[in-house]
């Protein structure tokens, strides 16, 4: 009776170590790089909110699918040679510029204001999924906070 437990029991441990091993994620989040961040990414949700010190009635939150038009940052263009283009929902050109990945964010310099640079922090990126961070807090208090979730096109 013991062997016929002991061996009951060794099928149903190599049965579950085959389960655990085949059960693999299929789209890992992968370590963002110029060659795998690049390509064109379609706005699909997007978290936002928006603290003001000296009118906190003016504050809100938000979270949704984009409908008309994008709070802070549209579909996006990224290209390897290190342009991009912004675009709002129904396609139109918000701006162009340059980009570049550093210290696990995405940095965009729009032409014309390269004095004030964009950094938007990698949260996740798959093959087909990319998340993005926005956050700025300035001098007088106010803070403006945006998580967008895009999908590669």
């Amino acid at each position: 009776m013991k062997t016929l437990r002991f061996i009951g029991m060794a099928i149903i441990a190599v049965i579950m170590s085959v389960n655990f091993t085949a059960c693999g994620d299929d789209d890992e989040d992968t370590p963002p790089t110029s060659e795998n961040i690049a390509g064109q990414w379609t706005l699909v949700y997007e978290e936002v909110w928006e603290k003001f010190v000296n009118h906190p009635e003016e504050n809100y939150e938000w979270a949704g699918k984009p409908m008309e038009e994008c709070y802070f940052f549209g579909h996006l263009t990224l290209r390897a040679e290190g342009t991009f283009t912004e675009y709002e929902m129904d396609n139109s050109t918000l701006g162009t510029g340059e980009w570049e990945l550093k210290n696990q964010a995405i940095t965009l310099i729009y032409d014309g204001d390269e004095e004030y640079p964009i950094t938007l922090k990698v949260l996740e990126l798959t093959s087909n999924k990319l998340v993005l961070e926005y956050y700025d807090k300035q001098d007088d208090g106010d803070e403006e906070y945006c998580k967008m979730t895009y999908q590669r096109k």
